[in-house]
C-alpha cells in the first residue's frame, strides 16, 4: 500500500466536491481509499485529498487514464495536480 497526497486549485470547491463524489465507485473498484479531503485555511478552494492505492503501479494507471483528465476539468480544477507518492513508514 502506499498513501497519495493530491493537491490542487479548484474553482468552486462545492462543484469539485460533487464531481469528486460521482467517481467513487471508480475510486472502489481500482482499491483506492479516501483518508480525506482537506482545504486550505486561507482558501477553501485549495483541495488536497488523502488518499490509500494498492501500489504505485495503481496510482499511475488512474493517473494515467485519458478520462481522468475529463473528470478533472469537468470538476473544475485549475492547472495540473500536483501528486505526490508516499511509503508509509
Amino acid at each position: 500500500m502506499v498513501n497519495v497526497l493530491l493537491k490542487h486549485e479548484v474553482k468552486d470547491y462545492s462543484s469539485w466536491k460533487v464531481g469528486f463524489d460521482s467517481e467513487e465507485t471508480r475510486r472502489s473498484a481500482a482499491g483506492i481509499t479516501v483518508i480525506g479531503v482537506y482545504t486550505a485555511v486561507d482558501n477553501a478552494n485549495m483541495v488536497t485529498v488523502l488518499t490509500q492505492f494498492p501500489s504505485v503501479e495503481a496510482v499511475n494507471a488512474f493517473v494515467g487514464d485519458p478520462s481522468m483528465k475529463e473528470a478533472l476539468d469537468k470538476a473544475g480544477v485549475i492547472g495540473k495536480p500536483e501528486v505526490n507518492i508516499l511509503n508509509p513508514m
